[in-house]
Protein backbone atom coordinates (compact mmCIF):
# COMPACT_ATOMS: atom_id res chain seq x y z
CA UNK A 1 0.00 0.00 0.00
CA UNK A 2 2.95 2.16 1.03
CA UNK A 3 4.59 1.43 -2.10
CA UNK A 4 1.62 2.32 -4.56
CA UNK A 5 1.40 5.46 -2.84
CA UNK A 6 4.73 6.32 -3.23
CA UNK A 7 4.51 5.26 -6.83
CA UNK A 8 1.16 7.02 -7.75
CA UNK A 9 3.08 10.48 -5.76
CA UNK A 10 5.77 10.30 -7.91
CA UNK A 11 3.80 9.70 -11.49
CA UNK A 12 1.88 12.33 -10.56
CA UNK A 13 4.47 14.76 -9.89
CA UNK A 14 6.15 13.90 -13.05
CA UNK A 15 3.18 14.96 -14.82
CA UNK A 16 2.85 17.90 -13.39
CA UNK A 17 6.69 18.67 -13.72
CA UNK A 18 6.19 18.11 -17.73
CA UNK A 19 3.46 20.77 -17.88
CA UNK A 20 6.32 23.69 -16.88
CA UNK A 21 6.60 25.87 -19.43
CA UNK A 22 10.72 25.88 -19.17
CA UNK A 23 12.53 25.64 -22.25
CA UNK A 24 16.66 25.79 -22.17
CA UNK A 25 18.39 28.14 -24.09
CA UNK A 26 20.45 25.47 -26.20
CA UNK A 27 19.10 23.49 -28.53
CA UNK A 28 18.05 24.92 -31.53
CA UNK A 29 21.14 25.64 -33.91
CA UNK A 30 20.00 28.28 -35.59
CA UNK A 31 19.66 30.02 -31.86
CA UNK A 32 23.29 29.52 -30.95
CA UNK A 33 24.40 30.85 -34.55
CA UNK A 34 22.22 34.18 -33.50
CA UNK A 35 23.53 34.45 -30.17
CA UNK A 36 27.66 33.27 -31.08
CA UNK A 37 27.29 36.12 -34.23
CA UNK A 38 27.77 39.53 -32.05
CA UNK A 39 30.87 42.15 -32.75
CA UNK A 40 31.68 43.33 -29.12
CA UNK A 41 32.67 47.18 -29.16
CA UNK A 42 33.32 47.86 -25.60
CA UNK A 43 34.06 51.85 -24.59
CA UNK A 44 34.74 53.50 -21.17
CA UNK A 45 38.13 53.03 -18.70
CA UNK A 46 40.95 50.85 -20.21
CA UNK A 47 41.44 47.61 -17.86
CA UNK A 48 38.00 47.15 -17.39
CA UNK A 49 36.80 47.62 -20.63
CA UNK A 50 39.59 45.15 -21.55
CA UNK A 51 38.45 42.71 -19.60
CA UNK A 52 34.65 42.69 -20.37
CA UNK A 53 35.47 42.51 -23.78
CA UNK A 54 37.42 39.58 -23.48
CA UNK A 55 34.34 37.52 -21.10
CA UNK A 56 32.09 38.72 -23.91
CA UNK A 57 33.98 37.08 -26.78
CA UNK A 58 34.57 34.01 -24.28
CA UNK A 59 30.66 33.82 -24.17
CA UNK A 60 29.37 35.19 -27.84
CA UNK A 61 32.76 33.91 -29.92
CA UNK A 62 34.68 35.25 -32.98
CA UNK A 63 31.48 36.76 -34.97
CA UNK A 64 31.51 35.72 -38.09
CA UNK A 65 29.19 39.27 -39.83
CA UNK A 66 25.68 39.50 -40.78
CA UNK A 67 24.56 40.10 -37.20
CA UNK A 68 24.66 42.47 -33.85
CA UNK A 69 26.61 43.98 -32.75
CA UNK A 70 27.11 45.08 -28.67
CA UNK A 71 27.78 48.90 -27.85
CA UNK A 72 29.08 48.77 -23.77
CA UNK A 73 29.91 52.04 -21.93
CA UNK A 74 30.86 50.90 -18.77
CA UNK A 75 31.75 52.93 -15.59
CA UNK A 76 33.47 51.64 -12.31
CA UNK A 77 33.33 52.98 -9.08
CA UNK A 78 35.49 52.67 -5.59
CA UNK A 79 33.93 53.23 -2.49
CA UNK A 80 35.37 52.23 0.57
CA UNK A 81 33.46 49.71 3.14
CA UNK A 82 35.44 48.85 6.32
CA UNK A 83 37.84 52.09 7.92
CA UNK A 84 40.11 50.60 10.84
CA UNK A 85 41.07 52.91 14.22
CA UNK A 86 43.88 54.75 11.85
CA UNK A 87 41.26 55.88 9.87
CA UNK A 88 42.57 54.17 6.81
CA UNK A 89 39.90 52.12 4.67
CA UNK A 90 40.93 48.27 4.82
CA UNK A 91 38.06 46.93 2.85
CA UNK A 92 36.74 48.23 -0.66
CA UNK A 93 33.87 47.69 -2.98
CA UNK A 94 33.86 47.86 -6.65
CA UNK A 95 30.88 48.71 -8.72
CA UNK A 96 30.90 48.32 -12.49
CA UNK A 97 27.63 49.47 -14.20
CA UNK A 98 27.34 48.52 -17.42
CA UNK A 99 24.89 50.67 -19.93
CA UNK A 100 24.72 48.23 -23.20
CA UNK A 101 22.97 48.21 -26.45
CA UNK A 102 22.26 45.44 -29.29
CA UNK A 103 22.04 47.32 -32.50
CA UNK A 104 21.11 45.10 -35.56
CA UNK A 105 24.31 45.49 -38.38
CA UNK A 106 21.89 45.08 -41.51
CA UNK A 107 19.22 47.77 -40.18
CA UNK A 108 21.57 49.92 -37.66
CA UNK A 109 19.16 50.09 -34.99
CA UNK A 110 19.17 49.04 -31.83
CA UNK A 111 16.56 46.49 -30.85
CA UNK A 112 17.92 45.93 -27.12
CA UNK A 113 19.14 48.67 -24.72
CA UNK A 114 19.79 47.77 -20.82
CA UNK A 115 22.24 48.25 -18.01
CA UNK A 116 23.68 45.76 -15.75
CA UNK A 117 25.36 46.62 -11.85
CA UNK A 118 27.85 44.33 -10.54
CA UNK A 119 29.64 44.77 -7.25
CA UNK A 120 32.77 42.65 -5.85
CA UNK A 121 34.35 43.68 -2.45
CA UNK A 122 38.05 43.16 -1.92
CA UNK A 123 40.04 43.18 1.34
CA UNK A 124 42.84 46.22 1.19
CA UNK A 125 46.47 44.91 2.94
CA UNK A 126 48.75 46.35 4.08
CA UNK A 127 51.28 45.83 1.69
CA UNK A 128 51.22 47.85 -1.77
CA UNK A 129 51.72 44.74 -4.46
CA UNK A 130 49.23 42.72 -2.22
CA UNK A 131 46.00 45.73 -2.37
CA UNK A 132 47.10 45.78 -6.39
CA UNK A 133 46.73 42.42 -6.30
CA UNK A 134 43.35 42.60 -4.88
CA UNK A 135 42.28 45.28 -6.33
CA UNK A 136 42.79 43.60 -10.54
CA UNK A 137 40.79 40.35 -8.48
CA UNK A 138 37.75 42.00 -7.91
CA UNK A 139 38.34 43.80 -11.18
CA UNK A 140 38.22 40.12 -12.85
CA UNK A 141 35.47 39.01 -11.00
CA UNK A 142 33.03 42.45 -11.39
CA UNK A 143 33.86 42.18 -15.07
CA UNK A 144 32.66 38.24 -15.28
CA UNK A 145 29.75 38.82 -13.92
CA UNK A 146 28.65 42.23 -15.98
CA UNK A 147 29.19 39.44 -19.07
CA UNK A 148 27.57 36.65 -17.57
CA UNK A 149 24.51 38.96 -16.72
CA UNK A 150 24.99 40.58 -20.13
CA UNK A 151 24.93 37.22 -22.12
CA UNK A 152 22.14 36.19 -20.28
CA UNK A 153 19.65 39.04 -21.34
CA UNK A 154 21.06 38.65 -24.66
CA UNK A 155 20.33 35.41 -25.08
CA UNK A 156 16.88 35.71 -23.64
CA UNK A 157 16.28 38.40 -26.20
CA UNK A 158 17.52 36.70 -29.15
CA UNK A 159 16.07 33.30 -28.16
CA UNK A 160 12.37 35.41 -27.60
CA UNK A 161 12.90 37.32 -30.80
CA UNK A 162 13.12 34.41 -33.05
CA UNK A 163 10.06 32.65 -32.22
Amino acid sequence: MKRTLTVLVLALGTIGLSACAFQPLYGDARQVSTVRNIDVAVEGQDRIDQLLSEALNDRFGTPSGNGYRLVAVTDLARSGLGVGADDIASRAALVLTVDFSLVDTRTGTPVLTDAVRTEASFDIPAEPYAAITARRDAEERVTQEAADRMALRIARFVHRDSR
